[in-house]
């Protein structure tokens, strides 16, 4: 279900909120539409303040100027500009006195959303400058115009488009961060070397060495570049060099662990085990079937 919200007069009248109530299957399984909106101020007011509200916003600032308060911080916004906050925490934001700003925003949340925003929090500042602003407000407004004309599907497309939102912003963040870090093509050497080699116990140090890197900032740049550790990468390849083996060979457990760099059977069945929800032997049987 969903509401148009109505403004005070300092607002511009093609000021559009929406307000919705999440199905029971969203909030189980979505992204979540709480509130979109796309506003124009014709004067600057007091802002907003809140805490402890158990959601997530987004805005971009479409035009004018403003700042925001959060986590004890201030951050001048300007055209063009987003920010992500988690909205369980104080925060503000208001338009700058002389120059009255126009907003897209959505709030929303999802099991997911906290994970997301961990992700996002973790590169620092809340506040980000688009490479393309335009990416960002296409999104946001297709989300609002889902949310202003409601219908059985909408709520699924919306998830859709907030998902893609997010992952947009995670990639782009985790591409520049690793732009700051060694090159990025040096760390694609790097991922493809822990991947060819991963049946290989080399050290942090020893990978580090050969490609004369620092090892702080190689597990630093690497993690940021990739969303994963080293040894998580290379755990990885090893249990998908394991999959093929268990498809496409007769070869025993005992065979494939040695093969693929696990130094003991039962400690490759407890890694397959965590990775995929199930043993190698049940992985086996599922995707070879019947013979």
């Amino acid at each position: 279900m969903s509401g148009t919200g109505s403004f005070p007069p300092f607002y511009d009248p093609s000021s559009v909120r929406v307000i919705l109530t999440p199905s029971a299957f969203a909030r189980q399984n979505l992204f979540f539409l709480q509130e979109a909106g796309h506003i124009r101020l014709l004067e600057s007011h007091a802002g907003t303040q809140r805490s402890n509200l158990d959601s997530f916003l987004l805005v971009q600032v479409a035009a004018g100027s403003g700042r925001l308060q959060y986590d004890g911080k201030v951050w001048p916004l300007h055209p063009g500009q987003c920010f992500w906050v988690d909205c369980r925490r104080p925060h503000g934001y208001r338009s700058a006195d002389d120059d009255p700003w126009e907003l897209r925003w959505v709030h929303f949340n999802g099991h997911s959303a906290p994970a997301f925003y961990k992700l996002f929090a973790a590169g620092g500042t809340p506040v980000f400058t688009p490479a393309d602003a335009g990416a960002p407000a296409r999104r946001l407004d297709r989300v609002l115009e889902l949310a202003r004309h409601w219908d059985a599907t909408a709520e699924l497309e919306a998830s859709a488009e907030i998902g893609a939102l997010l992952a947009g912003i995670l990639a782009a963040r985790a591409r520049a961060g690793a732009e700051t870090a060694p090159a990025a093509a040096r760390l694609e050497e790097v991922r493809a070397y822990v991947i060819a080699h991963c049946t290989e116990n080399f050290s942090l140090d020893e990978l580090a060495a050969r490609f004369y890197l620092s090892k702080y900032y190689l597990a630093r740049s690497f993690k940021q570049r990739y969303g994963e550790t080293i040894v998580d990468c290379r755990q990885s390849a090893r249990i998908d060099r394991a999959k093929q083996m268990l498809r496409y060979t007769d070869l025993t457990l005992g065979q494939i662990a040695a093969e693929c760099g696990f130094k003991e059977q039962a400690y490759f069945t407890r890694c397959f085990r965590a990775a995929e929800g199930q043993t190698a032997t049940d992985y086996r049987r599922a995707w070879r079937g019947r013979r």
